[in-house]
């Protein structure tokens, strides 16, 4: 069965570069902000205001791209230079991290600009955010980016070789490798019942699913990092990014236990 499973997953891995881009550049950061808007009852949205729901979702995904870019340039500076500069407009050279601090710096303003509640706005894009991120994690594994370490498990995938994949990302060489895209996935989508549910039961306040979803985020992105090809700094993989995800992990829990303070008192 895991065999099947396996020739399954390596017969659908094509040379699909323009779906990694719609998904993981265009709709996850547009479903992000329109979900968010849609579920804001002061929000403009409700009084048929377009240009500014418009003017808002370019400027998050701008920034969405901007921020993943220059997060990317600031971990890996030696894979920049005279050949590709920082501002090149090829679909790589991306980390999500730095997109998603550009996108929240976008809502920031938005909640300020229109007076609405910044957590509320961060409440509604939760999970519309997380289906986005499943999304992408397809694209990505089609595309074959992302991807990760050298395996001898059943369900390892062999991606095509550079010349027929629009990545430059993979280099695998006909060996097989971990599916993180899957893995992330399969552990995103979970996360969203878990924490729904979690959400139930404490009776979180205001802001609550969006931090609980965000802390198992960082927890499932920590778990997958092990497996994981970066193309980075050993000092970024083994240091940086794990200490990230602890700090983030500690911070959030720490917010979601006042959060839950704050609606029962």
């Amino acid at each position: 069965m895991l065999f099947l499973v396996s020739q399954a997953l390596n017969e659908i891995v094509i040379s699909s570069n323009i779906v990694s881009v719609i998904y993981h550049f265009v709709l996850f950061p547009l479903d992000r902000a329109y979900g968010l808007l849609g579920d804001i009852p002061e929000h403009p949205v409700d009084t048929g205001n377009r240009r500014d729901i418009a003017v808002f979702m370019l400027a998050f995904c701008a920034a969405f791209l901007i921020g993943a870019r220059l997060w990317n340039v600031a971990i890996d500076p030696d894979a920049y230079g005279a050949d590709r500069p920082w501002y090149t407009m090829k679909m790589n050279g991306f980390s999500l991290y730095g997109g998603l601090a550009g996108a929240l710096l976008v809502t920031l303003a938005a909640a300020l600009l229109s007076r609405a509640r910044l957590l509320k706005m961060l409440d509604a894009m939760t999970v519309p955010g997380a289906i986005s991120f499943c999304i992408a994690r397809v694209g990505c594994f089609l595309n074959g980016c992302c991807s990760g370490k050298k395996t001898d498990l059943p369900w390892g995938v062999i991606f095509p070789p550079e010349g027929e994949t629009a990545s430059s990302l993979i280099h695998t060489g006909g060996t097989a490798v971990h599916p993180t895209q899957l893995y992330e996935l399969i552990l995103a989508l979970f996360g969203i019942p878990l924490c729904l549910l979690v959400i139930r039961k404490v009776r979180a306040g205001t802001g609550g699913r969006f931090v609980l979803y965000a802390v198992w985020f960082c927890i499932l992105r920590l778990i997958v990092l092990p497996f994981r090809a970066l193309p980075y700094p050993l000092l970024v993989r083994n240091v940086f990014y794990p200490a990230l995800y602890y700090v983030l992990i500690v911070l959030g829990i720490f917010l979601f236990v006042w959060i839950c303070r704050q609606e029962k008192s």
